[in-house]
């Protein structure tokens, strides 16, 4: 079997996430790590002999692997995947994509030139019941989208923020819009498409931080549709992300992994997730089965030389949109999605 020999950039938490989704697929193999602490090489190894390295530079000019994902802290992606497209190394990186909107769209450059596979987590996508939805919704057997709400109404303790001094920074995302909401925002794009412009809402309720960890905004999509988004980490015990949809023919609510309501007359229900962990108040729980899921479709797209599930232009898209929510709320104005890094836009078309 060729197996997909991959170098991890950037070892810790989510570090040790991919290492385990990684180990769990029969077509990759991790390879190779640069960065780190011993103990948080130690806990992505399992053991094994695995090659490390002190920098990004000396793994991509030494390892031998096929591709990267880098899982440093986010406002440190550009660099270090832009390094690896130069290498012509296959490119994962850990959501966001990028907080600044302008190193996203160098990265989309990048990668439609290299002609390498490169893509963003965003494992949600890969769940069967959000699968099934967009396969309706582009069949048009759910009807015209007229409203979609979501709401990560979350808790993170002061520890959590102590633990990991980033996550208290803006330049590194550390908001809970970028940090814990982008995954179900990136949904509302994928399934609702284009967001013509936002209006935004900030604050910072639960913590001493500068960065915001309560966020709402108001989406006007393309089609005429209207979008919702809530996001916050100050909102105790914490309780599943929500997103509901509502078209001309019918509605349907998700409590995290789960359809709870299906009212779309004459289509058949589909089947949810199994056991996808709620990160409501505790991160840990989500587990590693999207990971997994984001990793078997990323060694498919490498062998197939296909777009992987996520590609670095949704992961710009999404930062675009984050980006102008952020500048709504400071602003206390409507921003135009065009407004945000309109460079990009026929950069890789």
């Amino acid at each position: 079997m060729n197996w997909l020999r991959i170098g991890l950039i950037g070892p810790g938490a989510i570090g040790e996430t991919h290492a385990r989704a990684i180990r769990a697929l029969d077509e990759t193999v991790l390879s190779a790590i640069a960065g780190g602490t011993p103990e948080q090489i130690a806990a992505c190894t399992n053991g094994e002999p695995v090659p490390t390295f002190a920098t990004t530079e000396a793994m991509l000019a030494s390892a031998e692997i096929d591709a990267v994902v880098v899982c440093t802290p986010s406002g440190a992606h550009h660099d270090v995947a832009l390094a690896a497209i130069k290498a012509g190394r296959h490119v994962l990186v850990e959501k966001p994509l990028c907080v600044d909107p302008a190193e996203a769209a160098s990265l989309v450059r990048a990668a439609a030139r290299s002609q390498l596979t490169c893509g963003v987590v965003s494992q949600r996508r890969l769940e069967p019941q959000h699968q099934a939805i967009k396969a309706l919704l582009d069949a048009g057997h759910l009807g015209q989208a007229r409203l979609i709400e979501t709401a990560i109404h979350w808790y993170r303790s002061d520890a959590y923020y102590a633990e990991k001094p980033w996550r208290r920074e803006a330049e590194h995302g550390g908001g809970s819009l970028f940090n814990q909401g982008v995954h179900n925002l990136d949904l509302m794009l994928w399934l609702f498409g284009t967001v013509d412009s936002v209006q935004g809402k900030m604050a910072t309720l639960g913590h001493t931080h500068a960065v915001e960890d309560t966020t709402a905004a108001l989406l006007s999509f393309a089609s005429g549709a209207l979008g919702v988004i809530v996001t916050s980490t100050a909102l105790p015990p914490g309780r599943p992300a929500m997103l509901r949809l509502f078209t001309d023919r019918g509605s349907c609510e998700l409590g995290n992994d789960s359809i709870v309501r299906w009212d779309f007359p004459g289509v058949a229900e589909p089947p949810s997730a199994a056991g996808v962990g709620s990160a409501a108040s505790d991160p840990r729980a989500i587990g590693i089965e999207g990971h997994i899921a984001q990793w078997r479709d990323f060694a498919q797209a490498v062998r197939e030389r296909r777009s992987p599930a996520s590609s670095f232009r949704d992961g710009f898209e999404a930062a675009r949109l984050v980006d102008a929510i952020y500048r709504s709320a400071s602003e206390g104005r409507s921003i135009s999605r065009n407004e945000i890094a309109a460079e990009v836009i026929h950069a890789d078309e």
